[in-house]
């Protein structure tokens, strides 16, 4: 932005923030280029669309800074966001052994994730029957991530569907004006050998090609897992498939290139280019039952489940954008086209005639999604910062089992304005209309306040609405997919409407301005027209209502929209500077969730633990050193979706002998060493005092002694997880 235009924005205030605008334009909504604690003073730009300090922020907002996540040895995001306020990633494992994200109580597809905010989540299950958890892989190398962004709470006025839970920002370097890089290299060994090591490396190198006009940025990462033992109960032999929450065996890579074109001081265009392959190894059954290992299916035909021996899902994107600092303010548009695959995956025999050539043969199973996003950001006089935008998302999937492509049209626009009161207390207002060709249009408002009451105090809260819309297949007009490991044809409702929620929340954050910050906010969330089965085509069944899906299955069940939910909870957080050479810092959240259907509570919206809490103690004795020690707990967490009532008999007698899955606490210690200007070493003991989540007790389930789990509850998904024992890691990280 010019000298010219900034001096028209005559209010002191405002200056600091229409150069932070133009700061932020300027590196494609990038972070800055240190790494640093996060603090009240923390530069985010996720809540508004344009940078501002994180107290100011008309969110509830927490940073994962790059200095935390070499310290977290993660996999994918959900092991990257472990220990942030109002998040568990613990409440349940998919088949691929990826971790589950729960916001404050909402089930993970709640959750809209962004890379630089560009939205990632994908408009149709392209990865169906507990494979979704396999996505979380796909972001940038740690050593290209400048810093994380966690919003929690509904932010459908920015960022439209799925963002009713909250938003996850990944927000990448920026191209550097001179040439340098980064490259690390990491194992990590547990003391008992059946669960696997586990091997990473990833790279980042980026500089100028033209000094002040052309910059290039590679980056690429590899994670290799060896597959771990079986978790099995006492005396119990491995089967020759079934579902088993160890992690198979895993392969990962992605290589990425971003190049920038800055022509003059006004205008930046950018290329973006990703591509990621993951491969996980299904010989032995644990994440589907293979074709080659069925003789029979239920009818004593040739069975044909639909999996084969390894299950690969893959990504390739490629993104273009402008960023333009105009005299009035600054226009940001990118377009991105994103497909996304599963292979591995076969046509089950039960889903085709008897003979059908068909049974057997690859399933297709891809998704393409094309977003164009663009937004103005202006300031208005001199007490308004205004935000003006829109997006245009097309989006298509191709499923074998389905006798057509089924694509979607979604279209929105949005505007905020955060307007300043007067010294002190500022206000957002904003809204935005998503218009679907499906269901027609859906509005979502928020209105915010936001009160530095002093110096050291800040007071914030509001009032928001999220969507969700149903998914792509969940809208067919027929079969839209199979279950039971290939023996039950699923079919669509294309009645259906989207969720929607109203979120409430206050928070008051203090900073003493020598070190001491803590933060405190109380949610509440009512969802509404919340998506579950309850419908069904047998007129056999009470309730039963036929719809014209049902032509091609007359004994099927659907979704419907029935249900209400509701979260509510506390989130603290603190983080103070003991010493000079002392910090630590905390968290804590109490979450509550219901379901009610047909007017009668069901059970929890989610797999989260009502008390999570962590505390970590760093010590840098010397500029070359840093020590850590870090404890978490969770506490138990429900063992079974739904009601005690509304549970099978061997449920509730499995429930009567052990409760809900047990409550653990965990202490992890490590630290770095900087060998010399270019070299640093890291190493961490996870799991310190090898607490053992393979313990069983043995209960009788209608009669019959059976094996359970204290820690998971297993089945075709698993509440609860395994971690492993005692782990230690060791990287390495070369910059140049």
């Amino acid at each position: 932005m010019s000298n010219a235009a900034l001096s028209r924005a005559r209010h002191i205030r405002w200056q600091p923030r229409l150069l932070a605008l133009a700061a932020a334009a300027a590196c494609a909504g990038n972070a800055f280029a240190q790494a640093r604690e996060s603090t009240m003073e923390e530069v985010v730009v996720s809540a508004s669309g344009f940078e501002q300090e994180l107290k100011n922020a008309p969110a509830s907002i927490s940073v994962v800074t790059r200095q935390e996540l070499e310290t977290k040895n993660f996999r994918d995001l959900a092991e990257a966001l472990q220990g942030v306020e109002g998040i568990d990633v613990m409440g349940g494992t998919g088949k691929t052994g990826g971790l589950d994200i729960s916001i404050r109580g909402m089930p993970s597809d709640y959750t809209l994730i962004l890379i630089d905010g560009r939205r990632q989540n994908v408009a149709g299950d392209v990865t169906p029957n507990g494979f979704g958890a396999a996505l979380t892989s796909f972001m940038p190398p740690m050593s290209a991530i400048e810093r994380i962004e966690v919003i929690r709470g509904p932010m459908s006025t920015l960022y439209g569907s799925d963002a009713m839970g909250g938003v996850i920002n990944i927000i990448t370097r920026k191209v550097s004006k001179e040439w340098g890089g980064e490259v690390s290299v990491g194992a990590g060994i547990p003391q008992d050998s059946e669960w696997g090591n586990q091997y990473r490396s990833s790279f980042y190198i980026n500089g100028p090609i033209k000094q002040d006009l052309l910059g290039l940025a590679v980056r690429g990462s590899t994670f290799n897992r060896d597959a771990a033992d079986w978790v099995l109960a006492p005396g119990a032999a491995q089967p020759a498939q079934a579902r088993n929450p160890a992690p198979a065996q895993s392969r990962q890579h992605s290589l990425g290139a971003k190049l920038t074109l800055t022509p003059s001081r006004y205008h930046d265009i950018w290329l973006d280019v990703d591509q990621a392959r993951t491969w996980y190894n299904n010989e032995d059954g644990r994440l589907g039952s293979r074709d080659a290992l069925n003789p029979v299916d239920k009818n004593g035909d040739p069975a044909l489940p639909g999996y084969r021996d390894a299950l690969r899902f893959n990504r390739d994107q490629v993104s273009i954008g402008h960023t333009g600092r105009l005299g009035f303010g600054t226009l940001e548009s990118s377009l991105m086209h994103t497909e996304t695959e599963t292979i591995g995956r076969t046509i089950p025999s039960a889903s085709v005639p008897k003979g059908d050539p068909r049974g057997g043969a690859d399933r297709e199973l891809k998704t393409t999604n094309l977003v164009l996003d663009s937004k103005l950001v202006a300031p208005v006089g001199d007490a308004h910062m205004l935000t003006v935008g829109g997006q245009f998302w097309d989006a298509k999937l191709k499923d074998g089992l389905l006798p057509q492509s089924h694509k979607q049209t979604m279209w929105a626009l949005f505007v905020e304005d955060e307007w300043r009161l007067r010294e002190g207390l500022t206000a957002t207002l904003g809204g935005r209309y998503d218009h679907h060709d499906a269901f027609g249009g859906q509005f979502s408002p928020r209105a915010y306040l936001v009160w530095d009451a002093t110096t050291n105090w800040t007071f914030k809260g509001g009032v928001s609405q999220g969507f969700k819309a149903p998914r792509l297949n969940q809208l067919i007009d027929g079969v839209s997919g199979v279950t039971g490991q290939g023996q039950t044809i699923s079919i669509g409702n294309p009645n259906l409407k989207p969720e929607t929620s109203t979120n409430v929340e206050l928070s008051a954050l203090f900073d003493n301005k020598a070190g001491w910050t803590s933060a405190a906010t109380f949610f509440h969330n009512d969802v509404k027209d919340k998506i579950a089965s309850g419908g069904s085509c047998d007129p056999n069944k009470p309730g039963s209502v036929y719809i014209s899906s049902c032509a091609y299955n007359p004994t099927a069940d659907y979704s419907i929209n029935v249900d209400k939910a509701k979260t509510w909870g506390l989130e603290l957080s603190s983080r103070a500077q003991l010493a000079k050479d002392w910090a630590v810092k905390a968290g804590y959240t109490w979450t509550n969730s219901e379901v009610i259907e047909s007017g009668v509570k069901n059970g929890q919206l989610a797999n989260t633990a009502k008390h999570i809490a962590n505390v970590q103690l760093d010590w840098t004795p010397t500029g070359q050193w840093r020590l850590w020690a870090r404890g978490e707990y969770r506490g138990k967490s429900p063992r079974f979706s739904g009601s005690y009532d509304n549970l099978s008999k061997a449920n509730r007698d499995v429930y009567d002998a052990v409760g809900d899955i047990k409550g653990y606490a965990l202490f992890h210690l490590g630290g770095s060493y900087q060998v010399n200007k270019s070299l640093s070493i890291n190493a961490s003991i996870f799991n310190l005092f090898d607490k053992d989540f393979r313990k069983y007790q043995q209960v009788s389930v209608n009669g019959t002694p059976t094996w359970v789990n204290s820690y998971f509850q297993g089945g075709q998904s698993v509440s609860g997880v395994t971690q492993a024992g005692r782990t230690f890691w060791i990287t390495a990280n070369m910059k140049f």
